[in-house]
């Protein structure tokens, strides 16, 4: 099905993660981790600027029409919860 393959016919469901999605992952959990209120937020605050970059970079040089729609709607959700 195009909708999960590039222009060379491979998939792009799952692929290796990149750099700011490890950022959210991580960024993510250590704000669970946090003791304190501010430092929870700034670590909330730095996850999500690592996911709007993510997202950012699928919809602009996704792989597939599944990898851009992916960025979309985390651009809608993002924008929606702030």
């Amino acid at each position: 099905m195009r909708f999960f393959t590039d222009n060379f016919g491979r998939q792009t469901v799952m692929l290796k993660p990149n750099p700011p999605i490890l950022g959210w992952a991580a960024l993510g959990a250590a704000s669970f981790m946090a003791l304190e209120e501010k430092n929870r937020d700034r670590l909330r605050v730095a996850s999500s600027a690592c996911l709007l970059i993510w997202a950012v970079l699928e919809v602009t040089t996704g792989r597939s029409g599944f990898r851009r729609s992916a960025g979309i709607l985390t651009l809608s959700w993002l924008w929606r919860k702030h």
